[in-house]
This record gives structure tokens, sequence and C-alpha cells, in this order.
């Protein structure tokens, strides 16, 4: 049985909810976790995971900042 995006989502939401969870929290650590992913399946390169979310280089940099994502730790083996 295949799951789509929007039944993952939904579940989620309806955890989040039931749990009262704001939605400036929610969105705020979604984008985080968000932007850490693509910024690790870049390899910590940021134009490549700026070009992945398309926005901006600088754009992406900006919301690592403001998110406080911390970059993956370059030439290490996380296993």
């Amino acid at each position: 049985m295949s799951v789509t995006i929007d039944g993952q989502l939904q579940r989620i939401i309806d955890e989040l909810v039931s749990k009262g969870i704001p939605l400036e929290a929610a969105k705020k650590e979604f984008e985080k976790k968000y932007v850490a992913a693509a910024v690790t399946r870049a390899s910590g390169n940021m134009g490549r995971a700026a070009k992945s979310l398309g926005i901006h280089r600088n754009t992406l940099r900006a919301k690592i900042s403001l998110l406080k994502v911390k970059p993956p730790l370059k030439g290490r083996d996380n296993s």
C-alpha cells in the first residue's frame, strides 16, 4: 500500500492539533527540520541545498541563522 504525502501530513497535523501545539511552533519546527535535511542531503553545500529548496543561497543562510540550524559536520562519519 502506498502512503501519500497528504496522508502522512494529515496524521502529523492531527497529532499536533490534538496535543495543542500552536501553529507558529509547528511551522518553525517543520521549517527547521526541512532546511536541516536539505543541507545534510547536499553535504553542507549551501548552493545545492538552496537550489533543492527553491530559494537563494543568501536566503538559506539567513534561515539557518534565524532558525538556529546546526550545519552537518564535514568529514565525519555519522553512522
